[in-house]
């Protein structure tokens, strides 16, 4: 392992991360997936934790943790599909297709929004 590299646990594996990475980016480039909206390589989107889906819970940490601005840390035990997080994941995206049109006259209904509902049975 380089020095510019240090090492996290996510889902039980170690992983490693550059500093100032994000968890999201960290475990993305490591294979693991967690449910965004805001985080897309296309122009116009940067990661802002607004939407709120990429929540994962961090051990010793009351509160969870929008994964995409949250800087990853040595040593740092995260986990993406606990109970408590899955939940958390799972409403948002509920709260954000109330807000929408049936998925049948939806502007996109292939959306990275109905692809994790999809996924995560919203």
């Amino acid at each position: 392992m380089s020095s510019e590299f240090f090492t996290l646990v996510v889902d039980g594996r170690e992983i490693e991360a550059r500093p100032g990475e994000t968890i999201w980016s960290a475990a993305n480039r490591h294979g693991i997936e967690i449910p965004h909206l805001c985080h897309n390589p296309q122009p116009g989107y940067r990661p802002d934790g607004n939407c709120r889906a990429c929540v994962v819970e961090i051990e010793s940490e009351r509160t969870l943790a929008a994964s995409c601005v949250r800087e990853a840390q040595t040593g740092m035990r995260v986990s993406t599909a606990t109970g408590r997080a899955r939940a958390a994941q799972t409403m948002m995206l509920e709260l954000l297709l109330a807000d929408q049109p049936q998925r049948e006259s939806c502007h996109d209904p292939q959306s990275r929004l109905w692809q994790w509902a999809d996924r995560l049975g919203v």
